[in-house]
């Protein structure tokens, strides 16, 4: 750019680049605000169908529960529209009203469902509900192959108890016995108060050198 010494000159030079550029500087502020106004308004319809997704999840659960008419078909229908954690929630509850129907073939579908879309959190929750389905059904490899297969750590005391479990139903009195001292020493590790049922589960499948654990509530 030129050295302007001349006040004057620097005034007109400012005035016709302003003349030139005006309108490309007006329009991205208008688009600017565009965006900034659009996002806000996307962020509002956001949350308008995630309380609309929310309320309508909690109705379905309800019918679910109460066992209304039409219930599972209406729940079968929000999934087919809810490959999300919505759809996963009401997946885990529909699956629940499944089992307790004895339609354990579809309660399996279902549960892959919300492990398939339910996340870090709801995901290992259904594949320990299908591996217990599987177990009832006896089949205990794929009841074991199933927990085996859950990355997530957040449920490692719940799945260590539940293997020693399917362990013993196909009477593994070795194997049961590592997994609950497994899920024994995990919740000690924690700090976590040792739940009694896993205590009594522990004792009755003692070996040689294995101290007991008495119903103290450590």
């Amino acid at each position: 750019m030129d050295v302007l010494t001349d006040d004057h000159e620097r005034e007109e030079k400012v005035k016709k680049w302003w003349h030139d550029n005006w309108k490309p500087i007006i329009g991205g502020i208008v688009i600017a605000l565009a965006a900034l106004v659009g996002f806000k308004q996307y962020q509002a319809y956001e949350l308008k169908q995630s309380q609309q997704k929310a309320l309508m999840v909690y109705q379905i659960q309800n019918n679910l529960a109460s066992n209304s008419e039409n219930a599972q078909t209406e729940a079968m229908a929000f999934l087919k529209d809810n490959n999300n954690l919505y759809g996963a929630l009401v997946a885990i509850d529909l699956a629940k009203s499944q089992i307790d129907n004895k339609e354990f073939d579809k309660a399996l579908v279902n549960l892959d469902f919300a492990a398939k879309n339910g996340g870090d959190l709801v995901a290992p929750l259904s594949q320990m509900v299908k591996a217990r389905i599987q177990a009832s059904l006896g089949d205990y490899n794929l009841a074991i192959d199933t927990l085996k297969a859950i990355k997530s750590q957040a449920y490692t005391i719940e799945i260590s108890e539940l293997l020693g479990d399917i362990y013993m139903q196909n009477n593994q009195k070795e194997a049961a016995h590592d997994a609950y001292k497994k899920a024994y020493e995990l919740s000690k590790e924690k700090g976590l108060v040792i739940n009694p049922l896993l205590q009594i589960k522990y004792n009755n499948v003692l070996t040689s050198g294995d101290e007991p654990l008495y119903l103290i509530g450590q």
